[in-house]
């Protein structure tokens, strides 16, 4: 009988020691997180879950050739159905051991890496001060360590693939949301800039490509338009061109804010505040460039 090949399981396990350290140097999964990155951070679960596939599959091969340590009599009916259901309860339990001994080695923590906070994690039980998972253990380690082995134990690499391709799914989804979102609301910005702010500020003598440029002139030599919408709600518009003609530098503002001014009623300037303040920051940002 073919002895079965230890390498693949060799391979795995040492995967599972050294890609750690490259994955934890990766960004956590966040909302923006590549699905290449992804799978990058979580290549160790796959990695361990491969080992413990490769350990069960000699322990089992041995276990059911007769002559062969540890079960010398061998399995004379191994597709018997009640031997089946036990190989797999067996399994399960065994693959979950071999998976809490691979990961107390090397720490990989499935909602470690995916940058989520587990229950009780600020619950120091021991630091051992060598490292590793026995290094600020918490509750939340016990936890992710004993989840993790779970999933791996009782689901084998067919489920941790799918958990990892269900994140990637689903954050691709969530992004395809936030831009569609996102698309929605820019659209019902534009109108309502288009449709209400830019009619009630003609109505009050004032173009948008004209507020447009005394906002850039503004910002040009380093002011605000704030100052100036504060100025027109209180009527101190000339305290403010005093003081900016006094200076040089803020001189031609001064010059812009008169130009402006001329083509607006006096009793309505106190309204170009008001009107601008139904604007987000964002919006008046992408509309009148501050």
């Amino acid at each position: 009988m073919r002895k079965p090949v230890l390498w693949p399981g060799i391979i795995a396990f040492a995967l599972a020691v050294l890609v750690p350290t490259v994955a934890l140097a990766a960004p956590l999964v966040q909302e923006e997180v590549p699905a290449d990155a992804l799978w990058i951070t979580l290549a160790p679960l796959i990695a361990i879950a491969t080992f413990v596939e490769r350990i069960l599959e000699i322990f089992w091969d041995r276990w059911e050739a007769p002559g062969v340590w540890p079960n010398r009599k061998g399995v004379p009916n191994s597709s018997a159905p009640d031997y089946i259901r036990s190989k797999k309860a067996w399994s399960q339990w065994l693959g979950t051991l071999v998976a809490i001994f691979a990961i107390g080695l090397t720490n990989v923590r499935m909602f470690r890496l995916l940058g989520f906070d587990v229950l009780f994690s600020n619950l120091l039980l021991f630091t051992s001060g060598v490292g590793g998972i026995f290094d600020q253990f918490t509750v939340g380690t016990l936890i992710d360590w004993l989840l993790t082995a779970g999933i791996i134990g009782w689901g084998g690499t067919e489920l941790v693939h799918n958990i990892i391709e269900g994140l990637i799914k689903g954050r691709n989804l969530w992004k395809e949301m936030r831009e569609v979102e996102a698309g929605r609301k820019s659209i019902l910005d534009a109108r309502f800039f288009g449709e209400y702010i830019a009619p009630e500020l003609e109505k009050r003598g004032v173009s948008v490509t004209g507020l447009r440029n005394l906002f850039q002139t503004l910002t040009s030599v380093g002011l605000a338009p704030d100052p100036l919408l504060a100025s027109l709600t209180t009527g101190q518009v000339d305290r403010l061109l005093a003081q900016l003609a006094a200076h040089p530098d803020t001189a031609p503002a001064a010059q812009a804010i008169r130009t402006f001014l001329d083509g607006v009623p006096p009793e309505k300037r106190p309204e170009i505040p008001n009107l601008l303040a139904l604007l987000t920051p964002e919006q008046r940002r992408r509309f009148l460039g501050a």
